[in-house]
């Protein structure tokens, strides 16, 4: 395509192109230097152009590239660099321990349901609650060495139902 044939047909299509152009922008403050950029774009690749009925729609796409790439290039950002001391440290569980946790806790609830109302307080004020056999004798009002007993049958108990 001839210089002479780019100028015929850009001549009818350049308003609908500034147009689309301030259309597409916030700011009008750029409108001129985009459409000078796409008509250069355009002019420098116009033997890319296959047929000259579809001028339009090819000078609108590059147009449209070249907003793209002028409000990428507008993007504000900032470098991590510029914050050396910048550490975000999650203490949070992943998810893959969360869903973990969850299961084993579902295991436990099923294997303790299995258990008798007496075994399922001993392990409650020994293992759960933190008391010691001392205490947790005293809570249930029986001796120490029973309770220490108790607390040894009821643990093997829940590892059977644990199938452990």
């Amino acid at each position: 395509m001839t210089g002479e044939t780019f100028a015929d047909l850009l001549a009818p299509n350049l308003h609908s192109v500034r147009s689309f152009v301030r259309s597409r922008l916030r700011s009008s403050d750029h409108v001129d230097d985009i459409l000078q950029q796409t008509l250069l774009r355009a002019f420098s690749r116009r033997h890319q152009l296959r047929a000259p009925s579809k001028f339009r729609s090819w000078l609108w796409s590059i147009a449209m590239n070249e907003i793209r790439m002028f409000l990428r290039g507008a993007r504000p950002s900032v470098s991590l660099d510029e914050f050396p001391d910048f550490l975000v440290v999650d203490h949070a569980p992943s998810p893959l321990t969360r869903c973990e946790q969850a299961q084993r806790a579902d295991r436990l609830q099923a294997g303790m349901s299995r258990l008798t109302e007496r075994d399922r307080t001993t392990i409650r004020l020994v293992d759960l609650d933190g008391l010691s056999i001392a205490e947790a004798a005293g809570a249930m009002a029986i001796s120490a060495p029973a309770a220490k007993s108790a607390h040894f049958r009821a643990r093997q108990r829940l590892g059977e139902a644990l199938g452990v």
